[in-house]
């Protein structure tokens, strides 16, 4: 028996990692696909998958996903196209598929960003940890770096079983200081915790109300 869109979510992932694997294109998944294959099966339904990749890679990848019939998403993610390094995809078949693009640095800790706005995240949340789910094998982020983003969106009901996850596997969250962002040159770590705190409590009454916890759903 299917356990929710196993069969779509495991196809997704196998195009996206053979892809990945061919050109050998340097990446890390992150979200809830790792979650799942902490599982050992999928928790609830996917809706995506999020990675991150080198980008040298990134233009092939485009390329690849598109020749299988993926195209750009549009609204509010045109905008984050632009300016924040970040591809969304989607598919009439598949799972959209959502990646940042940037480069490792020789300490290992990875940089996205323009002469503006730039991100830096440490190598510690950058381990790279080698996962199954089903028989398709992947790299992604460590166990507690993934436990940070979901406690980082605790309101949002998706987390509620992957909360429980946590707690049964006793993995530990990350200590969240390993985002740094600077913009025109001054630093403003402070900016990623707000905004990730603003769109959690938004989120949280949007829930309340009988929404989605996504303001762009």
């Amino acid at each position: 028996m299917e356990e929710y869109n196993q069969e779509q979510a495991l196809k997704t992932l196998d195009k996206v990692v053979t892809i990945l694997d061919e050109h050998k294109i340097e990446y890390h998944f992150l979200g809830s696909v790792v979650t799942a294959a902490i599982n050992g099966k999928l928790h609830r339904k996917l809706g995506d998958l999020d990675l991150i990749v080198d980008i040298k890679g990134k233009d092939i990848l485009y390329q690849k996903l598109k020749g299988i019939g993926y195209f750009r998403a549009g609204g509010m993610f045109s905008f984050a196209r632009k300016y924040m390094e970040l591809e969304t995809l989607e598919h009439p078949s598949l799972l959209g598929v959502g990646f940042f693009y940037g480069k490792w640095l020789s300490d290992g800790s990875f940089h996205l960003g323009n002469q503006k706005i730039n991100v830096t995240i440490d190598s510690r949340a950058l381990t790279k940890t080698g996962y199954h789910l089903y028989d398709i094998s992947f790299f992604g982020l460590p166990q507690d770096a993934i436990a940070t983003g979901i406690k980082t969106s605790g309101n949002n009901p998706k987390r509620k079983n992957e909360l429980l996850l946590l707690r049964e596997k006793n993995i530990k969250p990350l200590k969240n200081n390993y985002i740094h962002i600077t913009i025109f040159g001054f630093k403003a770590d402070w900016i990623y915790h707000f905004v990730m705190a603003l769109l959690n409590f938004i989120g949280g009454i949007r829930v309340s109300l009988g929404l989605a916890f996504d303001p762009w759903r």
